[in-house]
């Protein structure tokens, strides 16, 4: 037989509100949805009931230090050292060693941060190909003057089609 029960079902906090997650509130809008017929039925035992919504806990101790670092940013920041080479082949093989651990990038990481203990050598590199990438993807940047000039464009040759004379 089929269990019934819904996981997330709503909870009486006292005579007037019942605690609901996110999701029991959002299909609870839905006409004819099951949240939406259980709701119905709250509301004729308790006119007066509203939903309050559960809230996660966030731990404001969390360390975030490593945040944005997978493998190919791992890579990218070993590519620009002055041993590259010799960093690569050891980046390889800790990847390889990692695999019959338990968390496999747990054990990465706890390597590239012992071998790159300066935090902001690599939070500055990671800024700077963060603003890189987006001067490269902004379509109202101007063109560069290098490639204007190998296009033989200028950039008022190039907007003068927008000015009318």
């Amino acid at each position: 037989m089929k269990n019934n029960t819904m996981k997330n079902a709503p909870r009486f906090i006292n005579d007037t509100q019942v605690l609901v997650t996110k999701e029991f509130a959002k299909n609870a809008m839905v006409f004819g949805s099951s949240e939406y017929k259980l709701w119905r039925d709250i509301r004729k035992d308790v006119p007066d009931a509203e939903m309050v919504t559960k809230t996660i806990k966030k731990n404001p101790n969390k360390n975030t230090d490593t945040k944005n670092l997978t493998y190919e940013n791992m890579a990218l920041f070993i590519r620009e050292q002055e041993n590259a080479a010799v960093l690569m082949v050891e980046f390889k093989k800790t990847i390889n060693l990692s695999k019959s651990q338990h968390n496999p990038y747990r054990y990465v990481l706890a390597w590239y941060l012992q071998k790159f203990e300066d935090h902001n050598s690599y939070r500055e590199f990671f800024a700077k190909l963060a603003e890189e990438e987006a001067k490269k993807n902004d379509i109202f940047a101007e063109p560069a003057k290098e490639e204007a000039k190998k296009n033989d464009i200028s950039t008022e040759e190039e907007y003068a089609f927008a000015v009318n004379e």
